[in-house]
């Protein structure tokens, strides 16, 4: 039983073969002739907007097309390579409906647009208008420990911008990109891009401006008292005995290097250089200190008096 069944199925079965394969190959052909659909986003552009006027709002950046074709041609399809526009050619009104157009040249043959979604857009229109506007900066953060932001000069103080008359007609400013002055310890100039307020409006040009921001360092007067004086540049052979005063100094010192300035910070001295003899003496006081950037304004008292004498020999 079996055995007739094998029989049958292979009897003949190169013909059986190649008339499977035949309707295989039909089934693909008929299959090809159908129409197929592909969906495609298409960039809008719009053509033809009267002289001195420009787009105010209505125009979807892009639109759904349906296309159909044979799958070898959809296949083949370059979808960037299709232009979709509304022509606004003849027309003068501000407001308006237009019909979306996709243009069949830049479409391959074969292949036809079905359905355009949407297919009518509200479009409106306005006046251009130019307008100089003030520049304002946008300053953020803070300077360091001991610095200041004093202030902030702007290069241009004003530029033009173009845009819709509605937009326009309300802008009194527009201001820059952050400006950081987080880490600035000195006046620095920056070139600062601007950060306009609708994507509508434009510079008349591609522009920066050129901001200086004014750091300065913060000082504090501090007051410090000190006892010892001492001699400097005393002859030898000689010695000096200083009256017993306390010395007042007056200092200016940068806000950032307060804590470091004590009084064993200062050395308070007498310059007995033009002394070559003994005796009593006034002299003027002097201070100094290894702290970099600080000022001494007032001392008190200016001058000390000082007894220079002979070293006594040792006896031999």
């Amino acid at each position: 039983m079996k055995t007739h069944i094998l029989k049958k199925i292979t009897y003949k079965w190169h013909i059986k073969l190649l008339s499977l394969g035949l309707a295989a190959m039909l089934w693909v052909y008929v299959d090809n002739l159908k129409e197929k659909e592909r969906f495609v986003s298409v960039p809008v552009e719009v053509r033809n907007i009267p002289h001195g006027y420009m787009l105010s709002d209505g125009v979807p950046p892009s639109v759904k097309v349906i296309l159909k074709g044979k799958e070898s041609r959809l296949a083949l399809l370059d979808e960037t390579s299709i232009i979709g526009y509304i022509d606004l050619e003849n027309s003068e009104k501000l407001s308006r409906r237009e019909i979306m157009i996709v243009d069949k040249n830049s479409i391959p043959q074969g292949i036809s647009v079905k359905e355009i979604t949407p297919r009518i857009i509200d479009v409106s229109i306005e006046r251009v208008e130019e307008r100089s506007v003030m520049v304002i900066p946008v300053i953020t953060g803070e300077p360091p420990f001991g610095y200041f932001f004093e202030d902030v000069i702007i290069d241009p103080e004003k530029v033009f911008v173009s845009g819709p008359e509605s937009l326009i007609k309300t802008l009194e400013s527009v201001y820059t990109k952050d400006i950081s002055i987080k880490n600035l310890t000195e006046t620095t100039v920056k070139e600062v891009g601007l950060d306009l307020p609708d994507e509508k409006i434009s510079l008349d040009e591609e522009m920066v401006v050129s901001v200086k921001v004014i750091i300065k360092e913060q000082y504090v007067l501090k007051r410090i008292e000190k006892k010892e004086v001492l001699p400097q540049n005393l002859k030898e052979g000689y010695d000096a005995m200083i009256e017993d005063v306390t010395v007042s100094t007056l200092i200016k010192v940068p806000k950032r290097l307060e804590r470091e300035l004590s009084a064993e910070s200062i050395s308070i001295f007498v310059d007995c250089e033009e002394v070559d003899e003994a005796g009593t003496f006034t002299l003027p006081l002097g201070v100094n200190s290894m702290i970099r950037d600080i000022t001494f304004l007032k001392t008190e008292p200016n001058t000390v008096t000082i007894a220079v004498k002979k070293k006594k020999e040792n006896p031999r």
